[in-house]
C-alpha cells in the first residue's frame, strides 16, 4: 500500500527520534523496585535529575496551595515570555547562573531546551549552513538543529582516546581553523559553533580562558558561538576544578552580536516535563527574529507563573543548589566506584548528569555492530540500559553514556552491582 505521506513525512515516520527510545520505554515499564519488582530494569539513558524531583514538587505544591493563580495566565502574553516573569528569571540568572547582570529584554523563553535550539537555529542559519559541534556530543542536537532549519551538523573530532580529551575544554582555535577550511572546501558556510558546559556527555567544563579564545575567534570570523549551560548549576564536588564563570560574563564584556547562551530547567531543576527553556543574547535583531518565530513554541503561562514564584524565593534557591550538588556527587561516586572495580576508564566529570565511559575492552568486534551488540548484552545481562555511542559523533567504538541521576540513588547502587557482576563474569569467561 502506498503511503499517504510525502517523502518528508515518510522519513519521519520510518526513523525513530533516538535509537534507544524503544528500549527505554520497555525498561520504564519494568523498573526495578526492591519489593514489587526486584528483577526489574535500570534505565540510565535518559537525562533526568530524578533525586531532585521530590524537592521541586514540594515547592510547587506549596506555591499552588498558598497562592491564587493570576488572571494574566489565562490570556495571551509576550511571545518571549511574560514581562514580570522575565524580570524574575533575569534576576535568577544574574545571581545564580551567570554571575553578571542579565537584563529581562535580553532573554526569551521557549517550550524546553529542544524548542530553544530549534528556534535559535531557524533564526541564525539558512538551509545547508553548518553547525560545528565537538565530538562526542548530544545525539539529538542533529534533529533539534536541523529538522526545521535545515542546518547540518559537523562533528569536530577533538580526540579519540578518553585520556586525550584535554583540560579546560577539548576545542582549540587551530581545530576551528581546520574545520573552517574543510567546510569552505565543500562550498558550505560555517555558521555556528555549539559548546555545552558542563558538557553532555563528558561532564567537561570549559575554562574561562578557553571560552574567551573561542569567543574571540568566532567574533573575528563572524561565526555565531552558542554555549549551552543547561547543566550550569549541576556541578560535582569531585576535587576537580569546578565551573569558573558563566559564558554570560564573556558576553557582557565583549558585547558581540555573535555570542549567545542557552539554558533550561529540565536538568538543574528536574523539570523536564514542564518544558521551560530560555536564550540569552545581546543581539537585538536575533531576539526580534526569535520572538516572531517562537509563537508555536511559547511556554504555557501557568508554567511561567510557577517558575517566577519559585525563583522569587532566594532561600529556597540557595538551599536547593547545595542539595543538588550533594546528591549529584553521591550518585556520580556510585557509578565511578563501580567502573573502577571493573577497570573501565572514564572522563572525570566536573558537572552534568553523566559519566562517559570506555567499555571497548569488552567488544567482541571493533565496529558499529560490535558496539550495538555489547550495548544489548549489558542490558539483557544486567538490566542496565546505557546510551550507545552511536549518534554522539565520536570515532571510538565501545564508549557509552551513563546517566547517574536517572533513577533513585539506592536503586542505582543495585544496578551498578549487577552490571559489575555481569562484566566481571564476562571478563573472566
Amino acid at each position: 500500500m502506498l503511503s499517504s505521506l510525502p517523502s518528508r513525512g515518510q522519513s519521519l515516520a520510518a526513523n525513530p527520534a533516538r535509537i534507544d527510545l524503544e528500549l527505554f520505554m520497555q525498561a520504564a515499564q519494568d523498573l526495578y523496585d526492591p519489593v514489587d519488582n526486584p528483577e526489574g530494569k535500570f534505565p540510565l539513558n535518559v537525562a533526568e535529575n530524578c533525586p531532585m524531583i521530590p524537592i521541586v514538587k514540594e515547592k510547587l505544591d506549596q506555591i499552588l496551595a498558598d497562592s491564587s493563580i493570576p488572571e494574566w495566565t489565562f490570556q495571551y502574553t509576550a511571545t518571549t515570555g511574560h514581562p514580570e516573569v522575565r524580570e524574575k528569571v533575569a534576576n535568577f540568572l544574574s545571581k545564580h547562573l551567570c554571575g553578571v547582570e542579565v537584563h529581562p529584554d535580553h532573554i526569551g523563553f521557549s517550550a524546553g531546551a529542544s524548542a530553544i535550539i530549534e528556534v535559535s537555529s531557524f533564526v541564525l542559519a539558512d538551509p545547508g549552513d553548518v553547525a560545528v559541534i565537538p565530538a562526542p556530543s548530544y545525539p539529538m542536537y542533529t534533529k533539534d538543529l536541523g529538522l526545521k532549519s535545515g542546518m547540518e551538523r559537523y562533528d569536530l573530532q577533538t580526540h579519540v582516546e578518553l585520556a586525550d580529551h584535554g583540560i579546560g575544554g577539548p576545542v582549540t582555535t587551530s581545530m576551528l581553523d581546520e574545520a573552517l577550511a574543510d567546510i569552505q572546501s565543500q562550498g558550505k558556510t560555517f555558521r555556528l559553533l555549539l559548546l555545552s558546559s558542563p558538557d553532555n556527555p563528558t561532564g567537561c567544563v570549559y575554562s574561562e580562558a578557553r571560552l574567551r579564545e573561542l569567543a574571540s575567534w568566532c567574533h573575528d570570523h563572524e561565526i555565531h558561538l552558542v554555549v549551552n549551560e543547561i547543566y550550569g548549576l549541576s556541578t560535582i564536588n569531585s576535587g576537580e576544578t569546578a565551573r569558573e564563570k558563566s559564558f554570560a560574563t564573556i558576553m557582557a564584556g565583549m558585547k558581540s552580536p555573535f555570542l549567545h547562551l542557552w539554558y533550561a530547567l529540565s536538568k538543574d531543576f528536574a523539570m523536564s516535563g514542564f518544558r521551560f527553556g530560555l536564550v540569552h543574547s545581546l543581539n537585538e535583531d536575533f531576539l526580534t527574529g526569535f520572538s516572531n518565530a517562537n509563537i508555536p513554541h511559547m511556554v504555557s503561562n501557568l508554567t511561567q507563573w510557577l517558575v517566577g514564584e519559585m525563583f522569587s524565593d532566594e532561600a529556597f534557591l540557595e538551599e536547593y543548589g547545595a542539595l543538588n550538588r550533594e546528591r549529584l556527587t553521591r550518585s556520580y561516586q556510585v557509578v565511578t566506584t563501580a567502573l573502577d572495580r571493573v577497570g573501565i576508564p572514564y572522563i572525570q566529570a566536573q558537572g552534568s548528569l553523566f559519566v562517559w565511559a570506555d567499555f571497548s575492552t569488552f567488544l567482541e568486534e571493533d565496529s558499529d555492530q560490535g558496539q550495538e551488540q555489547l550495548w544489548m548484552d549489558i542490558f539483557h545481562g544486567s538490566g542496565v540500559l546505557l546510551t550507545p555511542g552511536a549518534g554522539f559523533g565520536h570515532q571510538k567504538k565501545g564508549v557509552f553514556r551513563l546517566v547517574h541521576t536517572a533513577i533513585p540513588t539506592d536503586h542505582l547502587s543495585v544496578g551498578m552491582e549487577r552490571m559489575v557482576s555481569y562484566l566481571l563474569e564476562r571478563k573472566n569467561s
